[in-house]
């Protein structure tokens, strides 16, 4: 099974394989569309089983519409999230004309509903309710695979995360994919803990916010973390054989 987490700046773009099977979980902003299906196509992904969306922000899905309109792609997953959080970008305008377009089949995941990636398992663990931003309507999701687990929060902040403990839902994880780029708004410590990730990667880039923070990449080494950026990092590559993890990064 692998795990990439590419390097699309400050927004997320995720591959998740196992065997002959593919998912892409969100796909960075849309100047980042070419890069990201020339990513896949130089690792043989020629079509996606399932594509993904944490949540409607334009650093998630801006990339969507061209990956639609060029890939085949078997589902398009989402979360469950209030009509009056659905932004009127032209993102967001652009991905629901590609949905029609290609008339691909759509699946809402909700909490303890699973997709299956070869052996892999996807679990929804939330949203857990229905909240007033598109950042805790993060598509909180959970991957299990013989005994390698992975956590991915989009941009979920800490009020979800503290329904997510409070749900007393099994959230440990190997690897973390830290939530909102590494904001101080999200990656409380108490979450932290409960997850004890041995790995953590950051998806960030230049930005007037300074991500990641420091305070958070202080919690993450207290944890003992082994820790990973996009920025500094390049794409991030979690290989798993079955026994042994292997990281590999493009610089």
């Amino acid at each position: 099974m692998e795990v990439h987490i590419m390097d699309v700046g400050k927004a997320d773009a995720i591959l998740i394989r196992c065997g002959s099977r593919s998912a892409l979980l969100d796909a960075g902003h849309g100047v980042s569309a070419e890069s990201v299906i020339d990513y896949l196509y130089r690792h043989d992904v020629r079509k996606l089983d399932y594509l993904i969306m944490s949540h409607p922000d334009r650093d998630h899905i801006g990339g969507m519409p061209q990956i639609l309109r060029e890939l085949p792609v078997s589902f398009f997953v989402q979360g469950r999230i209030s009509d009056n959080l659905l932004p009127d970008s032209l993102e967001y305008k652009d991905l629901q004309a590609a949905l029609k377009e290609t008339e691909v089949p759509q699946i809402i995941l909700r909490p303890g509903e699973s997709v299956s990636i070869g052996v892999a398992q996807l679990t929804a663990l939330g949203p857990l309710k229905e909240y007033k931003n598109t950042n805790d309507s993060s598509l909180v999701l959970r991957l299990s695979c013989l005994d390698f687990t992975a956590l991915f929060c989009g941009d979920m902040e800490k009020g979800a995360e503290q329904d997510l403990l409070t749900s007393q839902q099994d959230i440990h994880a190997d690897l973390l994919k830290v939530g909102h780029h590494g904001s101080k708004t999200s990656s409380m410590l108490e979450f932290l803990c409960e997850v004890a990730p041995k790995y953590a990667a950051i998806s960030v880039g230049p930005d007037r916010n300074e991500l990641p923070r420091e305070e958070v990449l202080a919690r993450l080494e207290q944890l003992g973390a082994e820790l990973y950026q996009t920025d500094t990092d390049g794409s991030i590559v979690f290989l798993y054989d079955g026994k042994d993890v292997v990281i590999k990064t493009d610089k």
